[in-house]
């Protein structure tokens, strides 16, 4: 909403801070943002304003953060995935056209009486979208999570996110915005128990870790690591 228009207004980049400094369950969120509004302030004139949208988890699930012109929305998301535009009630029912998507091979239902067969693996899940929309990387997102196969260790789990972050990744050059193109310039994940983040680069593919439990959570300023954007083979 335009600055003016709002009360007890912040800012899109004030968002995470000010959850993370104010809120440790889903239900304090809700009621921290039940009083606010998100107003169109850009973080400066060099970063155009962003059109966000938030999800919020903890461990006992996650809710969606949305402003919109008729106010501030937030929605329950048991899938615990989103992308940004369209608004997640548009995700939300898309969802509802690939209920038929499977991991196992698809059965015989179009023609009984004809002996027709799968020719290949993986046809249970013809139809997934595959292109860059934020519609389609949504529903592969859930398709990927839901059927992800579940490891036993920390390193096992991460890396597994990271897969399912890289089936729905930008590419350099395949999405064209002004004279630029858009890319998923880093991923990431986090253990919240142990205070570890996990990330990788469009630059360098290798899964780097942060232990923020060693750091002095208490500073009075920022802990800056810098982001490792040269490739890393090995030879």
């Amino acid at each position: 909403l335009p600055e003016s228009q709002c009360k007890n207004a912040v800012a899109p980049f004030e968002v995470i801070p000010l959850i993370l400094g104010k809120c440790k369950t889903i239900e304090q969120v809700q009621n921290l943002f039940a009083t606010l509004q998100i107003a169109a302030i850009p973080y400066s004139q060099d970063y155009p304003l962003t059109d966000l949208h938030w999800m919020v988890s903890d461990r006992n699930g996650s809710i969606v953060i949305e402003q919109r012109k008729d106010g501030l929305k937030i929605f329950p998301n048991p899938l615990e995935v989103l992308t940004n535009n369209p608004p997640f009630e548009y995700h939300w029912e898309n969802i509802k056209n690939y209920l038929s998507l499977q991991d196992e091979k698809p059965t015989n239902k179009i023609a009984h009486a004809v002996p027709l067969s799968p020719y290949s693996r993986g046809m249970g899940a013809m139809g997934l979208p595959g292109d860059f929309s934020s519609s389609s990387r949504f529903v592969k997102a859930v398709f990927t999570k839901f059927h992800s196969a579940v490891t036993e260790t920390e390193e096992g789990s991460v890396h597994q996110l990271f897969h399912i972050l890289d089936g729905v990744a930008q590419q350099d050059g395949c999405v064209k915005v002004g004279q630029l193109y858009e890319k998923t310039i880093y991923s990431c994940c986090c253990n919240a128990d142990e205070g570890i983040y996990y990330y990788k680069t469009y630059e360098n593919s290798r899964i780097n870790a942060v232990q923020m439990g060693k750091e002095d959570l208490d500073a009075d300023r920022p802990i800056i690591f810098p982001f490792r954007t040269k490739p890393d083979i090995f030879w």
